[in-house]
């Protein structure tokens, strides 16, 4: 069955695709790797629920619509509406308020009821949205419960439709090896879609259940698509294993290692003694003052390396473009401190404010270098 995309004004359409060549841009200078694996699911037509987990804020949206092709809209928190400044303003970019349970005062009624009808609509023009299902953004390295709201929209909407409306899930993990530093690493990885009308007779039967059921189903495709630690207590354990594997030097490319890491991961979660073991040797090199990469090293200082005379030689490159990338690096980071937010939105105001400080770093660059030179170079 062929769809079209939902109708969208140009202008606004003009906005997203402006945001989205932004976002490449300052994702392409603020990582330093961003894997994206399961391209094979994201060519999907019709109405699509992308549901992801939620480690860093207002990053998540960002990373999981940059390589989907259709625009997304996203259902956000009710709180960043309060303004009205930002709420004219989220509105316009395709934002749906939601009031989560911490977002309702002592009294006030919690009403989603536009929020539903408004995903509805939007899915029945055969639109995409997106849920951090999660509800609530932390930094750790597991998934946390899911909230409902994913399966009583897509139900809700089909039971609209007599379950015709052919609604997708679309799964999406999301890795991140420290969320708020600037160079960092992530992986998205896609996963195929669920449909949720193989739930209609669960759903007929008891809806209630139905909803929980399906809820904790997705919860478990999104977990299997992540580096998912379980716990607080695992997540030492999975950053230590992703050291481990990345000083290794097994020769394999980054999606390799990170299919490989997941599987080592996988077995490897429960198992306390090891575990163990391998908090021990962290503490060992800690304690000893030495890391697991220099380690890994320390048996051919200097293979595949550069050599002292090379180094001492190549030094004054070095500082030299480390004096002129200080100050756009460090303006963000001075923000950050500056603001004293929840560290979660780091990297959101880092990568939001290099979009300024690195633009000027090099016009700056280029005006020194004509008025040491007299020529604008590629100009002639």
């Amino acid at each position: 069955m062929a769809y079209r995309n939902a109708p969208i004004h140009p202008f606004l359409r003009l906005i997203y695709a402006w945001l989205r060549l932004t976002t490449w841009l300052g994702f392409s200078v603020f990582y330093r790797r961003r894997l994206v694996l399961g391209h094979e699911h994201l060519r999907f037509d019709g109405p699509a629920i992308i549901v992801s987990n939620h480690p860093s804020t207002l990053m998540d949206p960002l990373n999981v619509g940059l390589n989907i092709r259709q625009e997304m809209f996203f259902l956000a928190n009710y709180g960043l509406f309060k303004n009205p400044i930002s709420s004219w303003i989220l509105t316009r970019l395709f934002c749906i308020p939601v009031k989560r349970k911490e977002d309702v005062a002592e009294g006030e009624v919690r009403d989603n009821e536009a929020a539903f009808e408004a995903s509805f609509q939007h899915l029945e023009k055969t639109g995409v949205l997106y849920i951090a299902a999660e509800g609530v953004s932390w930094m750790n390295r597991f998934v946390r419960p899911f909230k409902t709201g994913t399966a009583r929209i897509a139900f809700g909407a089909e039971r609209r439709n007599n379950w015709q409306l052919g609604v997708k899930i679309i799964p999406v993990g999301l890795s991140y090896d420290a969320p708020n530093l600037f160079r960092s690493r992530t992986i998205v990885e896609y996963g195929a879609a669920i449909d949720p009308r193989t739930w209609a007779e669960a759903d007929l039967q008891d809806h209630e259940k139905a909803v929980d059921d399906f809820t904790s189903e997705i919860r478990s495709r999104v977990s299997a698509l992540t580096l998912d630690s379980g716990n607080e207590a695992g997540d030492a354990f999975v950053n230590q294993a992703e050291i481990m594997v990345r000083n290794a030097r097994l020769g394999f490319s980054e999606s390799e290692a990170y299919l490989f890491l997941k599987g080592f991961l996988a077995k490897n979660i429960q198992n306390e003694g090891f575990k163990a073991k391998i908090a021990d040797y962290f503490s060992t090199l800690q304690n000893a003052n030495l890391t697991d990469a220099g380690v890994s090293n320390v048996q051919s200082p200097f293979t595949n390396h550069q050599s002292p005379i090379t180094l001492f030689l190549l030094s004054p490159f070095f500082l030299l473009g480390y004096g002129f990338w200080f100050l756009p690096c460090y303006l963000p980071w001075l923000l950050c401190k500056r603001l004293k937010l929840y560290p979660g939105y780091d990297s959101n105001i880092k990568m939001l404010t290099g979009l300024f400080t690195f633009p000027l770093a090099l016009w700056g660059g280029w005006e020194l270098s004509y008025w040491f030179s007299g020529v604008r170079f590629g100009l002639g």
